[in-house]
């Protein structure tokens, strides 16, 4: 597919987007309130927000993944994308960018946002993410925050895009203290799973894929 012609064709897409989170949501087979849910908690949910990155390597359309070091809470070694939690006066999509900076190395003005996933509520950080797909510099740089994470994990967009990739076994969740039949995708041999996982799930339900 032609570089502009796919992203054209997300956007369109997009447009269309009636949160598919909940149906995303059934590959996790643990407990997960709403956002709306989740910020009527007491004490309510911290909001936090994400870069679903899209980029061009030597001409073909990627992902990429963060491994996250350990020392990183409950979320410690976990595949996730860049981001984190919302500062003082900060929106979303000002957090993403930002703290996509501080964890890869590419500035904010180098992503172009061309849409939003649904928001999701991450019961064992206490968190909301909300998710942006942005499109960022052909053959990134990236430079990774060592504190941060450990690698920078690609996967081409074409990987993601076809039926049946998605996967089950037994994940331990310590917040419940209990092994979940969960969904995940393999990743380069990493697994990944949970909110990130929902949100591959409802990018490729854009293209039709539910398995």
């Amino acid at each position: 597919m032609e570089p502009h012609s796919f992203i054209d064709d997300l956007t369109a897409r997009l447009e269309g987007l009636h949160s598919m989170a909940t149906k995303a949501n059934q590959i996790i087979s643990y407990p997960r309130s709403s956002p709306g849910e989740a910020r009527q908690m007491l004490p309510p949910a911290k909001e936090s927000a994400v870069i679903f990155p899209l980029f061009l390597r030597n001409g073909e359309w990627h992902t990429a993944f963060m491994q996250r070091s350990a020392g990183q809470g409950v979320h410690s070694g976990q595949l996730s994308f860049p981001g984190g939690k919302l500062e003082a006066g900060e929106t979303h999509l000002d957090a993403a960018l930002r703290e996509t900076h501080e964890e890869v190395g590419i500035e904010s003005h180098r992503w172009n946002v061309v849409g939003e996933l649904s928001a999701l509520y991450i019961p064992p950080s206490h968190f909301v993410v909300q998710p942006f797909l942005a499109v960022g510099p052909e053959n990134p740089p990236f430079v990774l925050n060592e504190e941060e994470a450990v690698a920078m994990i690609e996967c081409p967009v074409s990987y993601l895009l076809q039926p049946r990739i998605i996967g089950r076994k037994g994940i331990f969740v310590a917040k419940y203290n209990r092994t979940f039949d969960s969904g995940y995708f393999d990743i380069r041999g990493q697994t990944l799973w949970g909110a990130t996982a929902i949100m591959v799930q409802e990018f490729r339900s854009l293209f039709g894929y539910e398995d």
